[in-house]
């Protein structure tokens, strides 16, 4: 998943960078850096392989179920 395609799918799942951080972190991974999600969505770093298998995975989900996922770290 190339920059562009992070920083597109975020916007399209309604989630900022801050708030996909806390999605992994409510997601039982530890809750990266603001720098690490700035630097994904900036291309100074690559987006890891699970990160972009997990956005292309929450874009497949029923609205209902995607939203019950990520309201609280989009804090709706």
């Amino acid at each position: 998943m190339t920059e562009t395609e992070f920083t597109e799918t975020l916007a399209r799942l309604g989630l900022s960078q801050a708030a996909f951080a806390r999605l992994l972190d409510d997601l039982g991974e530890r809750q990266p850096a603001p720098t690490t999600v700035w630097r994904w969505a900036d291309g100074r770093s690559r987006v890891p392989i699970g990160i972009g298998a997990l956005l292309r995975l929450l874009e497949t989900l029923p609205d209902d179920l995607r939203i019950d996922l990520t309201r609280k770290a989009a804090r709706l």
